[in-house]
């Protein structure tokens, strides 16, 4: 009995130190590439690239690159309608795929479109248990550097001039509400480089978050308990109008045919 009850202590301490354990979570991005560096501790790290680079095979030339390129734009509409039959048949991830189009490298709008009306009950149920998560990582979360390089034009001293000033209005903005959420010293620092002349945007954005996992797994467990109710209660309330949809119906149906009746 005291080497089960040893056993169970053990198994407990563990599981309390690594909830207690501290996620550090480094983030740069410069626009076209983000780096997201998940570690614990000095000597536990993972690294995890955005966008994930696509492995070319040795054999394919560019030129066979090119043709396949062409011959797939020629096609656009064909490939809608193929994308459209897949998100049907191949489920939820086939139509986050069909989302992006590779081609064009943007998001196909008309895509995004038919999945939100179809998932639009997830995403309501799915933004209140957002809104749950966030709520309950108030205050739990630290930043400890935010820093936001912008160098920006607009083609003309005038626009770039008021758009100089509107990005530090919108970086005041931000900080009171980075300030009010999280445990922040000194908030975001922003490095405006205003280019008077020609037009151009290119940003980079370095962070520094540290949170528990205990937080994170508490917040996750509480917006997933949030996600499931309303996912049942919206089931129940559809079939619920389902049936009484069809009651009615069927109450029409027979008063009608009464009607008849008396009238014979």
């Amino acid at each position: 009995m005291r080497v089960v009850l040893i056993i169970i202590a053990a198994i407990a301490l563990i599981i309390a130190a690594v909830l207690w354990l501290t996620v550090t979570f480094e983030i740069a991005s410069n626009g076209r590439k983000t780096i997201i560096t998940v570690s614990v501790f000095k000597f536990i790290k993972h690294e995890f690239v955005l966008p994930v680079k696509k492995t070319v095979p040795d054999n394919t030339s560019n030129n066979d690159e090119k043709n396949k390129r062409s011959a797939k734009s020629k096609n656009k509409r064909s490939r809608q309608k193929k994308r459209r039959a897949a998100q049907e048949e191949g489920g939820f991830r086939e139509e986050l795929k069909s989302m992006w189009d590779s081609e064009a490298r943007w998001f196909d709008f008309e895509n995004i479109d038919l999945v939100i009306r179809k998932y639009t009950d997830l995403i309501s149920h799915g933004r209140s248990a957002l809104a749950v998560f966030l709520r309950r990582l108030k205050r739990k979360i630290r930043i400890s550097r935010l820093d936001l390089y912008i160098k920006f034009g607009l083609g003309s001293p005038d626009k770039t001039g008021i758009a100089y000033g509107a990005a530090y209005a919108a970086a005041g903005n931000l900080n009171a509400f980075i300030m009010s959420y999280f445990k922040s010293d000194a908030g975001i620092r922003l490095y405006p480089d205003p280019d008077y002349v020609n037009s151009c945007f290119e940003f980079e954005l370095g962070s520094i978050i540290k949170t528990r996992v205990f937080h994170v797994a508490r917040a996750l467990i509480a917006a997933l308990a949030v996600f499931i109710i309303n996912h049942i209660k919206g089931s129940v309330e559809d079939g619920r109008n389902f049936r009484q949809a069809s009651d009615r119906g069927s109450y029409g149906h027979r008063s009608s045919r009464t009607q008849r009746d008396d009238r014979c």
